[in-house]
């Protein structure tokens, strides 16, 4: 196990054991907690390997509580979520103090360096998006898969979405006619990842959520889809569900490795 796994587990174990996240009066305690344990253990390298484990866990948790507990939308007084977004702003403060020299340093000797994966979708279909979530979590430690979803409050969320767009290398398109409707994901998204397929090589992915006139639009169908049209995520079984999103990333894994 290189020294990475190592952090990454120790977060996860100190997320899993150590974070109250039932009680929304506890943030300030749990994060002062944290960094008694960073500051006693880890250099500032290993820090903001260890940081960015717990927001890269908090984050997918707060997006799948608010996929089941609240339609997908934010809540103002549920207490899970009030602690979630306190301590994912702690987090972001903290991480801001450690020099990005130091994990550039890190990646570079270890040859981890994560690679940018986009994901594209209708916030219409957040429970697709959930799903394919839960298929790359196992693989956060070498994949950096990006979703809006990421976006914290007070954060420019235009220039998130630019930086991301602009290092990705594998773009994953969750087809459905929301999709196909959507003015920012056809006028803003769309474009520039096509312009990147072309110029830069990147890989555009496309899974067909649900019936729609996928064939009409020449630029997206030129580019063959994980499953046909005729047979969209929707239809599937449970099982048939899984098979595609495994297939999803493994194509994307096996992509990023060339």
């Amino acid at each position: 196990m290189n020294e990475e796994k190592i952090i990454r587990k120790e977060a996860e174990d100190f997320y899993e054991r150590k974070l109250n996240t039932s009680n929304s009066y506890k943030v300030i305690n749990d994060f002062n907690n944290l960094k008694i344990r960073l500051d006693d253990f880890y250099t500032e390298d290993y820090k903001a390997i260890f940081l960015e484990e717990i927001e890269n866990s908090l984050t997918y948790d707060l997006k799948k509580h608010r996929d089941e507990k609240h339609g997908g939308l934010a809540s103002e007084t549920c207490g899970y979520e009030i602690y979630a977004e306190k301590f994912l702003f702690y987090l972001k403060q903290e991480l801001s103090t450690l020099p990005a020299i130091a994990r550039q340093k890190f990646d570079a000797d270890n040859e981890v360096i994560k690679e940018k994966v986009f994901i594209s979708y209708s916030h219409s279909d957040n429970s697709f998006l959930t799903e394919i979530q839960r298929h790359f979590k196992p693989f956060l430690n070498k994949i950096d898969y990006w979703d809006d979803s990421k976006i914290l409050p007070g954060q420019k969320w235009k220039e998130e979405i630019e930086n991301a767009l602009k290092q990705t290398k594998v773009a994953i398109l969750l087809i459905s006619t929301d999709f196909l409707g959507s003015d920012f994901v056809m006028n803003h998204e769309l474009p520039k990842l096509l312009h990147s397929a072309e110029k830069d090589g990147t890989v555009i992915l496309s899974v067909i959520l649900k019936p729609c006139l996928f064939e009409e639009f020449e630029d997206l169908n030129k580019f063959q889809a994980m499953n046909p049209p005729s047979r969209p995520i929707s239809r599937m079984s449970e099982d048939e569900r899984d098979d595609i999103l495994v297939n999803l990333v493994r194509q994307t894994k096996r992509i990023l490795n060339k």
